[in-house]
């Protein structure tokens, strides 16, 4: 072990069962981890999707396993039983398959699971009881909510479904007394949501993936260049891309002779609150104003279109981004983007502590588009404070700042 390699030696396992292809950050958050921690000295070991495309495979040098996912809907069932069936069988199921992984392929000094929901943690802690000389230390990583925010409330709301995962992670607490587990989220509202369902105060990671810097020289920027909005990460409903499409379809309408242009990521179906599929405007298509990114991106891309876009544009549906993180967020804010984000967000704190941006009330067209012409119209100025706080919010979203977290180290 040395300065500059203080995980030499260690060996990890980071297992993400939903990944299968570059769209969405599951496969960027995968990659900057075991990236990092490679960089840092550990020998990382992934499990992915059993049907994960070959490039993905490649990337991470991945062992695909999983022939299923809870993320896919496989226990949906209007039967409240079935659905409570689908839990316990998809717990079963994580033991099982990690059962015979680790014995194969173990020890490992920590092991990492990603995106964790009540269909992992049962089975996570039937693995910590039976396979304890195979894993050191588990870090069960909470990025979804388990309760809900009524309008305007800051405290979440339990279904009574999520006694079970209340039960559940409290089971950790012994574990977690001896320092041989880890439950984490990377929001500090979600970590007090956390801890008002089960009692346990979760560590908060920072985000281990962030944007490329400005590059040198970049604010000489003709007078007359267009502003790029973004709108980056697979577009959905939760995402607010009505809110979206709507508001830039106000915005043309009151400034016609605008040379803004607007790139929005849609490479996946979408369905809107009732689960009917929810299109492209037409008019927005034939735009050439606007640009649809519809097939999947390699990271390099995607870093481009970041490099490319001068305000990130993410009018989030507070119901579910209230205190959940949007790794677009760090990514703008890291490289010196300003972002229109929903007022009363995670969004809203990243932007108030290390970034620069307008917020708008959630779900306002018309505020919405508002803040586009605004962020037009004073785009030095906001481009300007932007970029100023970049250093910072780098540093607080650090690469040794993930690892350190992550391995508990000093």
């Amino acid at each position: 072990m040395t300065a500059d390699k203080p995980l030499a030696g260690k060996r990890m396992l980071v297992v993400e069962e939903a990944l299968k292809s570059e769209s969405g950050h599951w496969f960027e958050y995968v990659r900057s981890v075991r990236e990092l921690n490679r960089a840092a000295g550990a020998e990382t070991v992934v499990v992915i999707h059993r049907e994960a495309n070959p490039q993905v495979v490649a990337a991470l040098d991945a062992h695909a396993m999983f022939p299923w996912t809870n993320w896919d809907n496989i226990y949906f069932h209007p039967s409240p039983w079935r659905r409570y069936l689908g839990i316990a069988r998809h717990n079963w199921r994580l033991y099982r398959l990690m059962r015979r992984f680790l014995r194969d392929h173990g020890p490992f000094d920590i092991v990492f699971a990603p995106t964790v929901v009540i269909y992992h943690v049962i089975g996570w802690r039937m693995l910590m009881a039976s396979q304890a000389r195979r894993i050191g230390r588990i870090v069960l990583l909470f990025r979804n909510n388990a309760g809900s925010y009524p309008a305007g409330s800051k405290q979440p709301v339990f279904k009574r479904s999520t006694d079970i995962l209340k039960w559940a992670l409290r089971s950790f607490r012994p574990l977690i007394a001896r320092r041989r587990a880890s439950l984490v989220t990377d929001s500090a509202k979600l970590a007090f949501e956390y801890q008002h369902l089960c009692g346990i105060a979760p560590d908060v990671l920072p985000s281990p993936r962030i944007a490329p810097p400005p590059a040198l020289g970049a604010d000489a920027r003709p007078v007359d260049a267009p502003v790029v909005f973004g709108c980056l990460g697979p577009a959905r409903f939760e995402k607010g891309i009505d809110v979206t499409q709507d508001a830039i379809a106000r915005y043309f309408a009151a400034y016609p002779d605008t040379n803004a242009r607007f790139v929005i990521q849609w490479n996946e179906p979408i369905v809107d609150a009732d689960g009917k599929p929810y299109l492209p405007d037409p008019a927005m298509l034939a735009d050439p104003r606007v640009t649809i990114i519809d097939q999947p991106m390699t990271s390099a891309a995607y870093d481009a279109a970041i490099a490319a876009t001068d305000c990130m544009l993410l009018p989030y549906q507070r119901s579910s981004y209230f205190a959940r993180i949007s790794g677009v967020a760090v990514e703008a804010v890291t490289a010196g983007v300003p972002v229109i984000y929903t007022r009363d967000t995670w969004c809203e704190d990243l932007v108030r502590e290390v970034g620069a941006g307008i917020g708008v009330d959630d779900g306002d067209v018309g505020g919405l588009a508002e803040a586009i012409a605004q962020m037009v119209a004073h785009y030095t100025d906001y481009r300007a404070h932007a970029r100023a706080r970049a250093e910072q919010a780098r540093a607080t979203h650090s690469p040794h700042s993930f690892t350190n977290k992550l391995w508990d180290l000093a």
